[in-house]
């Protein structure tokens, strides 16, 4: 092998090498946000074989699952709020709030919160009257995670989602509701990457 057959090939060793250590990097830097979802939903006011209208109660339990198998997630004070959807005034209108105090959730661990909200100036009985009751829940915070030994910066994280609640004052649907971001969600990042890197390497000895 000639000496510039010799460079040329230890040239392209060397990107070869550094293009997949970057990848691999970048595959073993890059996070997935938390997975929240809404368990259990009940509005005891709605429950017809209670008949207790003026129960201003409302219950609800959160699962919150970190994704990531080898990053913990710190999360910041949560806040939830909930609106009633279809008022009778046909305006979305308050139900109420609260705040969940932050954590922290090891690796690939689930959480779950359950919280009771008072609901502020609604009259059950005459919002059932005019169909299903769909009430949307909101959920805002600010993520970070652990990689090895040190934090990322924080991400905001806001999520939402709506329910919709039976004559037994639960959610009418049998499985766990997943709150959703409502944007586009990236595809085929990584195969970009990859196509990237070796359009250049043929680029560059071709």
């Amino acid at each position: 092998m000639t000496e510039s057959g010799w460079c040329c090939h230890c040239c392209f060793k060397f990107i070869i090498t550094t293009g997949f250590a970057a990848l691999f990097l970048w595959l073993s830097l890059r996070t997935h946000k938390p997975k929240c979802s809404i368990e259990f939903f009940y509005i005891p006011a709605l429950n017809q074989s209670l008949n207790s209208p003026s129960n201003s109660t409302l219950l609800f339990d959160l699962r919150l699952k970190n994704q990531n198998k080898d990053k913990s997630v710190y999360y910041d004070s949560i806040s939830l709020n909930l609106t009633l959807v279809g008022a009778p005034d046909g305006t979305r209108r308050p139900v109420g709030n609260l705040t969940v105090p932050g954590f922290h959730q090891g690796r690939d661990k689930k959480a779950f919160r359950k919280e009771t909200v008072e609901a502020r100036g609604v009259d059950w009985k005459a919002v059932s009257r005019n169909g299903p009751v769909v009430v949307r829940l909101d959920f805002a915070t600010a993520v970070r995670y652990k990689i090895l030994f040190w934090k990322t910066k924080r991400e905001n994280l806001r999520l939402g989602a709506e329910v919709k609640v039976n004559r037994q004052g639960e959610k009418d649907y049998p499985r766990s509701i997943t709150l959703n971001s409502g944007a586009a969600v990236p595809s085929g990042s990584l195969m970009r990457v990859i196509w990237s890197f070796w359009v250049f390497v043929l680029w560059k000895f071709l």
